[in-house]
């Protein structure tokens, strides 16, 4: 790995994950623990609403979640503009994608957004964090375009666990995913085919 130092709220999605487990050999690198306090309350969201929707096999459209559906979910802002989605996996990483970082790997140039569901809309659950340090896989680009398109970061200070703000749990060392798997996707991304973007989270 190489260590380089208008209102919005998420929705959620279910899709078909083809996704590699590419997670573990990086936190096996960069020593992450993986406690047993962290596994009783990875992925423990407190929203009892109905998940149900039908499969697609394209990244857009989605419904407007609601608060605490998806606590993982954070936004990597970029000279506090949102650019991408992220998701806590611990109380001081988080994890994205390594095309994010394209245009710096300062970590300066990073805030991380946790406990939003409408980006312009804080409250008294959201935090801003700062980024400590920024860990590009060593392999991005390198065998295809866009393959292992993951980065990590390190925040300043750890984030205090609340029903808005938990990690998501990290996938055993030898889960294997079928093709076709379904999974959830959330996030701030495109409403639509032609570039309308959400600003809550679905």
């Amino acid at each position: 790995m190489r260590d380089a130092g208008a209102e919005r709220s998420g929705r959620g999605r279910r899709g078909h994950c083809a996704l590699p487990t590419i997670l573990w050999p990086l936190l096996l690198l960069l020593r992450v623990p993986c406690t047993s306090s962290l596994s009783a309350v990875c992925g423990k969201t407190r929203f009892s609403g109905n998940s149900s929707g039908s499969p697609t096999g394209k990244i857009f459209g989605g419904q407007r979640a609601e608060p605490e559906r998806w606590p993982w979910q954070a936004s990597l802002l970029y000279l506090g503009r949102h650019i991408c989605g992220a998701a806590l996996i611990d109380s001081n990483w988080v994890a994205s994608a390594a095309h994010c970082f394209q245009r710096s790997t300062n970590p300066s140039d990073y805030r991380i957004l946790l406990g939003y569901n409408q980006l312009n809309h804080p409250t008294e659950h959201s935090r801003q964090m700062t980024v400590n340090r920024i860990m590009v896989h060593a392999d991005y680009n390198k065998w295809h375009r866009m393959g292992s398109d993951i980065t990590l970061l390190q925040l300043h200070r750890h984030v205090e666990f609340s029903s808005h703000i938990l990690p998501a749990c990290l996938p055993e060392p030898t889960t294997s995913l079928a093709p076709d798997s379904s999974c959830w996707i959330s996030g701030w991304g495109m409403v639509t085919e032609d570039g309308e973007q959400c600003s809550q989270v679905a």
